[in-house]
């Protein structure tokens, strides 16, 4: 098992899965130094992804859908948590954040890079999640002001809309019905465009649901890997 992580994190935010499946299988959770697909492309090249099972999340899965999209090579699994096929909304898709919040982001790191991330961390939670803002604040401490701000121009200019034909592996999409970064109609459009994909929507849940709801998202992963 794969995790890649999304923006203004680090491995460390994958812990919860790490510990419920290391024992039995072996769980890989890199640190991704930037936010550049021949990166990934050169790190999936040191395993057999028709034995993988690759769980990518926000940016992450972004970038794990952009290079699994333009290769041959299929993993044996593939989820995507939280993932849009275009992070700002566009006039023909209007479900992504504006793209002047993003350039915000963008120039406020230059001045109070914690703000940002704290501000961030704050907004992956749903509405009746608060009680886990101090902790998921920590989760998002420790990346490098220029994979913050590499990451930042990913998600503003990125459209991986022409790639969806290209995938192979039909995914498994996880979306939280309330998350206020990527909304659920996010996961709809990926749904209705990938073929063969599974939608599971998760109540309750914002954009951090692997870590605030861990044992439902777990759960989820052990039906995928008895599937497989």
């Amino acid at each position: 098992m794969i995790l890649l992580h999304g923006w203004g994190a680090n491995a460390s935010i994958w812990s919860r899965q790490v510990r419920a499946f290391q024992d039995r299988l072996q769980v890989l959770a890199p640190d991704i130094p930037d936010w550049d697909p021949a990166w990934l492309r050169d790190y999936l090249l040191n395993f057999p992804l028709p034995d993988c099972l690759l769980v990518g999340w926000s940016l992450g899965g972004m970038l794990l859908l952009e290079v699994l999209a333009q290769q041959s090579a299929a993993p044996g699994g593939l989820v995507l948590v939280g993932v849009p096929a275009v992070f700002c909304s566009r006039p023909d898709h209007p479900w992504g954040q504006p793209p002047a919040a993003v350039r915000a982001m963008r120039l406020g790191l230059k001045s109070n890079s914690r703000k940002v991330l704290r501000d961030f961390a704050g907004s992956c939670l749903s509405p009746g999640e608060e009680a886990w803002q101090d902790e998921v604040a920590l989760l998002f401490t420790a990346a490098n002001g220029g994979n913050l701000a590499s990451g930042l121009d990913y998600l503003w200019r990125r459209d991986l809309r022409p790639l969806l034909p290209g995938l192979k592996t039909p995914p498994t999409i996880i979306q939280g019905d309330r998350d206020p970064i990527v909304p659920a109609e996010q996961a709809q459009f990926l749904h209705e465009h990938l073929s063969g994909s599974r939608l599971v929507i998760m109540p309750d849940a914002g954009h951090i649901l692997f870590w605030t709801q861990a044992g439902r998202f777990n759960g989820i992963l052990e039906e995928i890997l008895r599937e497989d």
